[in-house]
């Protein structure tokens, strides 16, 4: 390449083999105006890449961060989803809660000795979630916890009637009840003319006469007191059952049953008989309150 006096430069080729030579010239203006061309359009190209790598990586940065709320928002989804399936089983909880609260309730009413319990442990009214229709996924978590809160309230009176419940079933359970023998009563409590001395004389009892060796039954549960003979009062069997009750079987034929052992109500403890004092086959049976004798005619269904 070389420049001539009118500032041209000529550009030659020379090929290795012995072909023609070829050249051929241009001003200097127009190599000049192409450096400026070739020039600019490199830094086009340049300015065009950053541009397109910064739009990639905005782009890139963009689409990360739309893929990571995507996935947020499918776990918020379905942890929606599970809180509105929660929602509702708890709500029918609470419904069946409530029915059997209110059945428990109705049940220990008209029973006096729990009472004061039950006054103290009254029903709140517990509005059921069920009637508001659909969940709102919203409202999801708030009606949740308040759901939570209305069971564990529920939870604790429940506990507290199935308590009185035990307890009352306990009560029941002890108090005497049932005909210690099934026969006819021939002497009642009180005052009564002796069939010995023909005087006046205290009856701390009933006499239930019946064949000789029928089944005589603990009429509560409990456990014995005492078993062996008494003075008058032949072969006997006394029960504890709490609450300040005790029962008396006397006149027996046999006993069945062993001081310290626990009995059930409607369990043998014994055979009838005429042992001690006595006019013939028959139980002596005696009912004590705190140490206290009363009417057994009391407590017979």
């Amino acid at each position: 390449m070389r420049k001539d006096s009118k500032k041209r430069v000529t550009l030659m080729i020379i090929p290795h083999s012995e072909e023609s030579i070829y050249s051929f010239s241009i001003s200097w203006t127009l190599l000049k105006a192409l450096r400026y061309i070739a020039a600019s359009l490199c830094l086009s190209l340049m300015a065009a890449g950053f541009c397109l790598f910064s739009s990639y990586s905005e782009l890139k940065a963009k689409n990360e961060e739309l893929e990571s709320e995507v996935q947020k928002y499918a776990e918020v989804r379905e942890k929606l989803n599970y809180y509105e399936e929660k929602t509702k089983a708890l709500e029918q909880k609470v419904k069946e809660m409530e029915a059997l609260d209110d059945s428990l309730r109705e049940l220990l009413q008209e029973d006096p000795v729990l009472m004061d319990k039950l006054n103290k442990t009254s029903s709140r009214d517990l509005h059921s979630l069920a009637s508001r229709g659909s969940v709102d996924r919203e409202a999801a978590l708030e009606r949740l916890e308040d759901l939570e809160l209305k069971i564990e309230e529920r939870e604790k009176s429940m506990k507290e009637l199935l308590s009185a419940v035990e307890e009352r079933n306990q009560i029941l359970a002890a108090t005497p009840s049932i005909w210690p023998v099934q026969g006819r009563i021939t002497s009642n409590f009180g005052y009564r003319r002796s069939p010995f001395s023909k005087k006046t004389e205290f009856h701390d009892g009933i006499d239930i006469a019946a064949p000789y060796g029928s089944e005589v039954k603990a009429t509560a549960d409990g456990r014995v007191l005492f078993t062996g003979y008494r003075s008058g009062y032949g072969y006997t069997v006394e029960i504890n059952h709490g609450y300040g009750r005790v029962t008396t079987y006397c006149h027996l034929s046999k006993i069945l049953v062993r001081k310290g052992q626990q009995v059930e109500k409607g369990q043998t403890i014994g055979r009838v008989g005429s042992s001690g004092r006595s006019t013939g086959p028959h139980v002596h049976y005696m009912v004590k309150e705190n140490g206290s004798l009363v009417n057994p005619i009391e407590y017979l269904d």
